[in-house]
């Protein structure tokens, strides 16, 4: 194994912390690449660095406030790491993203050679949303869930999720100091969620849920994913299974890198609900998606637009629409041969053609 993603919690970033935790993980990262492994980072830290310059207590809850702490921050927590890397002898290089440089297939296969490049220079890529800019819809809503999408995105071995806490546990170690930590789950199995808390710090956006979460969707791409607290644990530990915390063990499961993008990056916020007939016919019989079985289009897209397809409150699959909401309105719970009475354009007999659909 090496190709890894690390990605570190504001809460391990605090520049009051004991531990200095740019420099703990340059020094790791820097033993691992000496072992000829590619690193790539995924931090948080840039408001709260922001929040600590500016003398606030707390993270700010009106956005264009949050985006100032954002900018101000992010040079600040950089420098940290420019300082601690060139201690070693190695080249931080600093990627800011939002949803859309993943949704967007140019984008996203643009970022990803950009970051193949940054990787055969021997640079360690830096990835951070892009806070100072992003607006709501925009938003990961916490690195978490990027990290995710840098490691399925670039298909790498492992990714390593680190804060304070010491993994999954069946209780809150707050409250049960004698609380079981879960060392290993099963990606398929949706019933360790109810263990995992979505209790948040004051300079944090993401909990347990989130990154258990994350870890179950890197896990079903293919690729390992270990949980646990930074300050206590060794990166080159971890990869060889022999750390403290909780491991998602891949799965066997083989897909492709088309696939990955269309299953796994940030659908827009267009929806579209089917009813049962569609939903048998998407999951049992690998079928496409027609308009017939379509009840609701939720959010505004056009077409070629990466979509959400839910049946009963539960997202089903995601894929590349042929037809735009304002199409979709019109045709919805029609049958294909009767697309020319209600659209002009009408090139296609399905909605979401199945070489073009993911079932999540």
């Amino acid at each position: 194994m090496n190709k890894i993603v690390v990605k570190i919690s504001s809460n391990l970033l605090d520049p009051n912390n004991e531990i200095d935790m740019v420099h703990k993980i340059a020094k790791e990262i820097y033993d691992l690449k000496k072992e000829g492994a590619q690193v790539i980072v995924v931090t948080s830290g840039a408001v709260m660095h922001g929040v600590k310059i500016l003398g606030y207590d707390k993270k700010p809850d009106r956005i264009p406030l949050l985006q100032s702490c954002a900018a101000i921050g992010q040079i600040q927590l950089m420098t940290r790491y420019i300082d601690s890397f060139a201690e070693l002898n190695m080249i931080p290089s600093q990627i800011l993203v939002s949803t859309e440089d993943f949704n967007n297939r140019k984008r996203y296969l643009n970022l990803r050679n950009a970051v193949g490049s940054l990787l055969s220079l021997g640079a360690v890529p830096i990835f951070n949303e892009n806070d100072s800019l992003n607006i709501e819809e925009l938003k990961f809503g916490d690195n978490d869930h990027l990290s995710s999408l840098v490691t399925l995105m670039m298909g790498f071995d492992m990714l390593i999720i680190l804060s304070d806490v010491d993994g999954l546990y069946e209780e809150d170690p707050k409250v049960n100091k004698n609380a079981k930590l879960i060392t290993c789950i099963d990606p398929r199995d949706e019933s360790c969620v109810k263990f995992a808390s979505s209790s948040v710090s004051k300079f944090s956006t993401g909990g347990m849920k989130t990154k258990l979460l994350s870890a179950q969707k890197v896990a079903k791409g293919g690729i390992d994913v270990f949980i646990g607290n930074g300050f206590k644990t060794n990166l080159s530990k971890i990869i060889n299974f022999e750390e403290r915390g909780t491991y998602a063990r891949r799965d066997d499961a083989n897909i492709n890198a088309r696939k990955i993008w269309l299953g796994f990056s940030p659908s827009s916020s267009g929806q579209v609900i089917i009813d049962e007939g569609a939903y048998i016919a998407l999951t049992e019989k690998s079928s496409s998606l027609l308009a017939s079985g379509i009840k609701e289009i939720k959010g505004n897209f056009l077409k070629g637009s990466l979509i959400a397809v839910y049946y009963k409150n539960k997202k089903v699959a995601q894929g590349l629409t042929n037809y735009s909401s304002k199409d979709l309105e019109l045709i919805k719970g029609k049958k294909s041969q009767d697309f020319h009475l209600y659209i002009k354009n009408h090139d296609y007999d399905m909605v979401i053609h199945k070489n073009n659909l993911y079932l999540t």
